[in-house]
Formats: structure tokens, C-alpha cells, sequence
């Protein structure tokens, strides 16, 4: 009994660590669509390439966060950067991700300088077709990870209480559950080797009853 409960207190951690991921994915995930659909209402097309209008208070709000890096950028059909951070990694398959419905917000995981990234896209289209763009912006995971931490931590402490008060309860039930057990070993050993008369039933165990028949 207590084997299977050793067992799967691990098992609840990684389980909790995954669920808590996406979870403190979520909100932050929500944060970075907001502000790529912000910056596709920034740009328009001439001729068909994309310019971008972003003025140094709004670009100063995209970056203010006290706690992770962000980083943008706007790319053509071409791959060329029409605007933003040279930091943020290209996309590896920029015409299939330029190629995609406009509108669509998706996102994606990059690495730079050893940090990890989570990058949300979307591509924006000129109203008369001719013209495509592709915004991406991306930022570090402290504020994540620090967030599924807590959600680790608010639910992994109370099982180094709820765990050992199971152990207890699984002993002291399983003890008074095999007490009716042990009387009816001790009472047939303290029995002659010939003694054949009845066992007195009145304290035997129900599973038992056939036995002492």
C-alpha cells in the first residue's frame, strides 16, 4: 500500500511541473499576441513592400519590462528586416510562415545567447494582395518560469503534508483492518495440535467466516 503512494509522489511533481508550464504559458502568451496584432496596425504598404510606424513611445512601451528582454521585428516576403531587432533569431521557414492566413496569431520557441525564447507571429497583407509581411516578437521566460514556480510550489509543499499524514493513515488502517486477523492466528495457535472443536465465530472477520467454518 505504501509502495504505490512513494510511486506516484514523483509522478505528481513531473505532472505538476508540466500542467504548471502551460499554465504560466498562457497569460504571457496572451500578452505577446496582443502586441503583435498592436504592431500589425502599425504597418502599411507602398507598392507593395511594408513600412512600419512605430514611434519611440510606442516602441518604448513594447520594451518596458522590468524583468525579460523583448525583442521585434518585421520581415518582407524576402526575409529582408524592414524594421526592428537585428537580436531576434529568423524564423528557419520564413516563406511557409509569410505564406500563412493573415491574421492568424502562432507562436513558436527560439534560443538566443543561451536564453530561451517565446516568439509569437502573425502575418499582415496589403488590402489589395500585393504585399505580405511577417511580425514576430519574442521575450526571455523569467517571468514564466518564475510564475510556474510558484504554481509548483503552491501545490508541491502541501504533499510533504498530505503524503506522510496518507503513510500514517494507511498504517493505523490497515493495523486496526488486520487486528481481527491476528486475534484469530493467535487464538488457533494457542490451540492443542487435536483440539477439533468449533472456533467461536462471534469475532471472526467476515471475509474469514468460510475459514473458520
Amino acid at each position: 500500500m505504501l509502495a504505490p503512494l512513494l510511486f506516484i509522489w514523483p509522478l505528481s511533481i513531473a505532472v505538476t511541473h508540466y500542467f504548471s508550464t502551460s499554465v504560466a504559458d498562457f497569460p504571457y502568451d496572451q500578452a505577446l499576441r496582443e502586441q503583435v496584432l498592436a504592431i500589425a496596425r502599425q504597418v502599411h504598404f507602398v507598392n507593395g513592400e511594408p513600412r512600419v510606424s512605430l514611434s519611440d513611445s510606442a516602441r518604448a512601451l513594447l520594451r518596458a519590462d522590468e524583468i525579460d528582454s523583448v525583442f521585434f521585428h518585421v520581415l518582407d516576403v524576402s526575409g529582408r528586416r524592414v524594421a526592428g531587432d537585428v537580436e531576434l533569431p529568423l524564423p528557419g521557414d520564413r516563406q511557409q510562415m509569410i505564406g500563412q492566413e493573415a491574421g492568424e496569431v502562432g507562436y513558436r520557441n527560439e534560443e538566443y545567447r543561451g536564453q530561451d525564447l517565446r516568439v509569437a507571429f502573425s502575418v499582415v497583407a496589403s488590402p489589395d494582395g500585393r504585399g505580405r509581411a511577417l511580425i514576430e516578437v519574442g521575450e526571455t521566460q523569467d517571468k514564466r518560469q518564475q510564475l510556474s514556480n510558484k504554481i509548483i510550489a503552491s501545490v508541491i509543499l502541501p504533499q510533504f503534508v498530505i503524503i506522510p499524514l496518507a503513510v500514517v493513515l494507511v498504517w493505523f488502517g490497515l493495523s486496526r483492518g488486520l487486528r481481527p486477523l491476528t486475534r484469530l492466528r493467535e487464538r488457533i495457535e494457542k490451540r492443542r495440535e487435536g483440539d477439533l472443536s468449533p472456533i467461536a465465530s462471534g469475532r471472526v472477520p467476515e471475509e474469514l467466516q468460510p475459514l473458520a467454518d
